[in-house]
């Protein structure tokens, strides 16, 4: 299942030797003040052989090299890796998968009474950009949901270079959130599903300007302070707003730590951040976006390893950016790499295919010695 979705993966991309962390070998990760707990593989039931064959296939260049793989189970840290020059101190541009980080702050703002409703019009809470161009009644009736959906209705694909709503064209201006509202519509709101980046800028802008705050200071009190997270960066929306599409930077850990907080139904240590219903809606299936299920600004595919079935969802960032999470297995891994607009940027669905999922699935490798 994971080899056709990375050959997919290829498509989805034309739009939008090793070095260790020093611990000895098999030992686990380092504890550090930053709220992980850290753990063996054999106190967690999983498979040390499968990490000793992909650092030894990266080694190799059998498989390409990420800059970082971070594996966690049960909610402790047991496996962290960087290659490329990358260390953990150093914080990785998340790309797309900044996405996801922004559905939180939405379902954020939402259980603290900023926002309406989700099927709420978005117009309206953007008053400050009227009068829009382009008007149609169509344009009126784009909820917030739609957006999370990727499912405005307007004329933006960012996988189609000829698309008035593209990316490219939007990063050309200073106002991103005026580019993507003047943009014409396409079809019906909701009816629709294209990839759209512009779309979640424009969710960005409707939580400041309800807030009356940028995305950084809110981010930063809703959910990054709370979760030990300092080295934080977002990148402006041209000369106004944030980028909540995109190029978050975030070092590695702490990226894992969101998918910690989706696995944990939305509270990291026991402290609750989002509520557990607002993840489980964000990862439910609407239906398929490229090469897999897309809901509220998180993916989700079945794995099939060993004819055993895994339903994960995901995070996913051009280059190479993904934070995976299996509930089944209590599992979570982030991967960042620097395949940018390449099809590299797949490497991390064979290497959690391949070696993450059977190590704590408890398979047994072929060839393998020991434990």
């Amino acid at each position: 299942m994971f080899q056709r979705m990375v050959l997919l993966c290829a498509v989805w991309l034309l739009a939008c030797g090793g070095k260790r962390v020093p611990t000895g070998p098999g030992s686990p990760p380092d504890r550090l003040d930053d709220g992980w707990a850290v753990a063996s593989f054999e106190d967690t039931g999983m498979q040390r052989p499968w990490f000793d064959a992909l650092e030894h296939d990266v080694s190799e260049g059998t498989v390409e090299a990420p800059d970082a793989v971070l594996v966690a189970r049960g909610g402790q840290l047991v496996y962290e890796r960087y290659w490329n020059d990358f260390t953990r101190e150093k914080a990785h541009d998340l790309r797309s998968a900044t996405k996801s980080v922004t559905s939180l702050l939405v379902g954020m703002a939402q259980e603290r009474g900023l926002l309406p409703d989700l099927d709420a019009p978005v117009l309206p809470l953007l008053p400050h950009l009227a009068p829009v161009k382009n008007a149609d009644p169509r344009k009126e009736r784009i909820t917030l949901r739609h957006l999370l959906q990727m499912r405005s209705g307007l004329s933006c694909d960012d996988w189609d270079p000829e698309s008035p709503g593209n990316e490219e064209r939007m990063y050309d201006t200073d106002d991103w959130a005026r580019f993507i509202v003047d943009v014409p519509m396409r079809d019906e709101p909701g009816t629709v599903t294209r990839y759209c980046t512009g779309g979640v800028v424009l969710l960005g802008a409707v939580l400041e300007h309800v807030s009356g705050r940028s995305i950084p200071d809110l981010s930063r009190e809703w959910l990054f302070t709370p979760m030990q997270v300092q080295d934080v960066t977002w990148q402006p929306a041209g000369k106004k707003g944030t980028d909540t599409g995109g190029h978050l930077r975030l070092r590695p850990r702490d990226f894992l730590k969101v998918g910690q907080l989706m696995l944990d139904g939305g509270a990291w240590q026991g402290e609750r951040r989002v509520s557990e219903a607002w993840v489980a809606e964000s990862g439910k299936a609407l239906g398929p976006l490229g090469d897999a299920n897309h809901g509220l600004l998180w993916w989700s595919a079945r794995f099939v390893i060993q004819g055993t079935p895994v339903e994960v969802s995901f995070a996913r960032g051009n280059g190479g950016q993904y934070v995976f999470v299996a509930p089944s297995l209590g599992l979570t891994a982030a991967f960042t790499g620097s395949y940018y607009n390449d099809a590299g940027s797949a490497l991390p669905l064979v290497l959690f295919g391949q070696y993450v999922l059977p190590a704590a699935l408890g398979l047994e490798r072929p060839g393998a010695r020991g434990g």
